[in-house]
């Protein structure tokens, strides 16, 4: 009778907690959806006018928990989230785990004339772990994720003589980049990682001369860019220095470093030509030019403290923006970039019989950012501020969300100055796929 009542609650708990987590993973996807399908709704048409330039703004974004701690993440271990920059910090994921999410964007903009405001929701990443030997930190990694992104829409009225018109840049799309690598643990101290980047997309820069009458003959140029190309990133983790620093054992400090390659991209561009007059619409199309676009390589390096209930973290990266190029030619509007990030999280209690709002890790952080744009000679830099939290959902679970609000550019030299509002919503959790079952 025991065994009977005994195998009927393992029945009635492993039917709960399954419904429990569909339940939850299908709210997520629901809002998830909902967001994006309303995001025409919610959202104007624009972004950052910066992002004509170069490939794009550079989406940072190491992973769900760092996002609300400024960033910083190159030298922490954990076996709850997957870091996208440095594979390895990987040895630590000792069970199958995933991340997806996507992240909110609001963007108060203004120059000396106006200002307006605009705002969209865009998809943030997904990325996979699976342990393959476990007690030597072998881990398998892939995902994919945003690496810059075009969104600009910009009116500029004109006039030549007594004609008035205006003319309109449009710019979307944007590259993404695709991983797959792996982590290895040697010793007690040293963790390493290599994964392999492909980066692909493409982008669009649209230009229309709109007339106010309808006696004159509308024209739009589109220049589309489209690229792929293989990079490289390694990195390490070294946990040794508690020693070195007299450290007490319940606490640990780590120094972390990655390097990226960069590529150099397949880019083909074509234009399309379009006239619109009243009576009749005239299209064209350019041959093809194909060559290459030179991402440059980029390093940086971290440290992680952590103690019982607190982890502090700090960053800097770099990425040599000079040496970009494309089909051999540099831009003047494109600088060598750099960033520091640095933030805690506090988390008082991880085990599952805790009550609730003690299992919930709270974040923030700070960081600046040195962006690669140089514009009318005006360097474009950017300082924000994060917080966010953890929140447990079922076993390893839990629901991210961050939020950032951050202020980059000026009004001088004909520039606009940004407002930032981020909010960054992700679901991450984990599982036991390939454990074998005790024999009896």
């Amino acid at each position: 009778m025991e065994a009977t009542t005994e195998t009927f609650y393992h029945i009635y708990y492993f039917t709960v907690t399954m419904k429990t987590k569909f339940i939850f993973i299908n709210f997520f996807i629901c809002v998830f959806l909902i967001l994006f399908s309303i995001q025409p709704l919610i959202a104007g048409n624009g972004g950052f006018g910066s992002s004509r330039y170069g490939i794009g703004d550079l989406q940072y974004f190491p992973s769900n928990r760092s996002y609300g701690m400024g960033g910083a993440s190159f030298a922490v271990l954990t076996s709850a989230s997957i870091n996208r920059f440095n594979p390895a910090t990987w040895t630590q994921l000792n069970r199958t785990r995933y991340s997806f999410g996507a992240l909110y964007e609001g963007i108060g903009t203004k120059d000396v004339n106006e200002s307006k405001f605009y705002s969209g929701i865009t998809f943030s990443g997904l990325m996979v772990s699976l342990p393959i030997m476990p007690s030597n930190g072998v881990t398998l990694g892939f995902g994919i994720s945003p690496y810059s992104r075009v969104n600009y829409n910009v009116i500029t009225p004109s006039s030549f003589d007594t004609l008035n018109y205006n003319i309109q840049y449009i710019g979307d799309g944007g590259i993404s980049q695709a991983h797959l690598g792996s982590s290895v643990r040697i010793g007690d101290d040293i963790n390493l990682g290599l994964k392999i980047d492909y980066y692909s997309g493409t982008l669009n820069y649209t230009t229309k001369q709109l007339f106010v009458g309808s006696n004159y003959t509308n024209s739009e140029v589109t220049r589309r860019l489209e690229v792929s190309g293989f990079g490289a990133t390694a990195g390490f983790v070294y946990t040794g220095l508690k020693t070195l620093f007299n450290i007490p054992q319940t606490h640990t400090l780590s120094v972390g470093g990655v390097f990226s390659t960069g590529s150099s991209l397949n880019a083909k561009e074509q234009r399309f030509y379009s006239f619109d007059a009243s009576t009749i619409l005239v299209r064209d199309t350019s041959a093809a030019l194909e060559g290459k676009m030179k991402l440059p390589l980029s390093f940086g390096g971290g440290l992680a403290y952590s103690m019982e209930y607190f982890l502090f973290a700090g960053d800097f990266h770099y990425q040599k923006w000079g040496d970009y190029s494309l089909f051999d030619k540099s831009s003047t509007e494109i600088r060598n970039s750099f960033r520091i990030s640095t933030g805690m999280e506090y988390l008082y209690k991880r085990d599952v019989s805790s009550p609730y709002f003690q299992r919930v890790a709270y974040r923030a952080g700070f960081f600046y950012n040195s962006s690669y744009y140089k514009i009318n000679n005006q360097p474009l830099n950017e300082i924000g501020f994060t917080f966010g939290f953890g929140a447990p959902l079922f076993t390893d679970s839990r629901l991210n969300i961050n939020f950032a609000y951050s202020f980059r550019g000026t009004t001088e030299n004909q520039l606009q100055k940004d407002n930032i509002f981020r909010v960054s919503f992700s679901l991450s959790g984990g599982e036991v796929w390939f454990e074998r079952p005790p024999q009896e």
